[in-house]
């Protein structure tokens, strides 16, 4: 993500609405909006970057970064860098704790990399993106690379796609309406080809991401469904090109489908009861 977008998608919103907010609301969003920032630099960034980035002054950055750091969520280390700090580590951990299908999913998840020898993912469905919140690596050398915790647009990836196929109508129309970003020459950009690829998703029970998330990487994905037949997640497996053709799509597909589709009956999914067959 480049400085612009991260500045337009995380930072702008807070500046544009200060006016309307009352002081510590104010410093209360503009306090994430750094934490946001610090959470996509890996490397950490400047004071003078998070500045610009977040459309504020140093002296407010600084005084707000202060803060941060007493509060253990934000840290200061070699060349004046600020990164995020352990307690959101620990925060981050008590709420996946929370999350009991990452404890259902693990055994299926091995299994479904073992079979494979590709990298499996589960994700969460948050407004417009998907978020990972577990993974079990390929023990391939050249692996698809992601980190829990990490996001992409729903409609870009195999997770995302196999949760909005299965979700209300309201809901794929706000992740449609949030854009169809370009992110590889491959990536569906049209309204009306996403909905199609939805449908065949429905279809088959697993969508595919042909390198359309990120260039070199091919992935398929199915639905975990609950007690109410309704999607709560998704598992994934993805990986390079190289060893992921076109013509080994619906074989991983078919793989990912099975493993959610048991996943789903440990959450309490009956299709006799919902009525929804995967």
């Amino acid at each position: 993500m480049t400085e612009q977008q991260i500045s337009t998608r995380r930072a702008a919103s807070p500046a544009t609405e200060d006016a309307a907010k009352p002081s510590h609301a104010r410093n209360l969003v503009r306090a994430f909006a750094l934490l946001d920032l610090l959470s996509e630099a890996v490397d950490g960034r400047t004071l003078a970057e998070l500045a610009t980035a977040a459309s504020l002054p140093e002296a407010t950055v600084h005084r707000l970064l202060t803060v941060l750091q007493d509060l253990r969520v934000a840290r200061t280390g070699e060349g004046g860098r600020w990164r995020v700090g352990r307690h959101l580590l620990e925060l981050g951990a008590s709420y996946l704790d929370s999350v009991e299908i990452r404890s259902e999913a693990r055994d299926l998840m091995r299994r479904l990399t073992d079979d494979t020898g590709e990298t499996c993912a589960l994700g969460v469905l948050d407004e417009d993106r998907v978020v990972y919140i577990e993974k079990i690596d390929s023990p391939h050398p050249v692996r698809m690379h992601s980190r829990i915790g990490r996001s992409n647009p729903a409609v870009t990836s195999s997770l995302g796609r196999a949760i909005l196929a299965f979700s209300p109508e309201w809901v794929v129309e706000q992740a449609i309406a949030a854009g169809l970003p370009r992110r590889t020459d491959r990536t569906i950009t049209s309204a009306p080809e996403l909905l199609a690829e939805l449908a065949r998703c429905r279809q088959s029970g697993y969508s595919v991401d042909d390198a359309e998330n990120e260039p070199g990487i091919r992935a398929a994905g199915a639905p975990v469904l609950d007690y109410r037949g309704r999607p709560v997640a998704a598992l994934s497996v993805a990986g390079p090109e190289q060893r992921v053709p076109t013509s080994r799509l619906d074989e991983l597909g078919r793989a990912t489908r099975e493993a959610a589709h048991e996943l789903s009956l440990r959450l309490g999914y009956s299709p006799h009861r919902t009525g929804q067959l995967l």
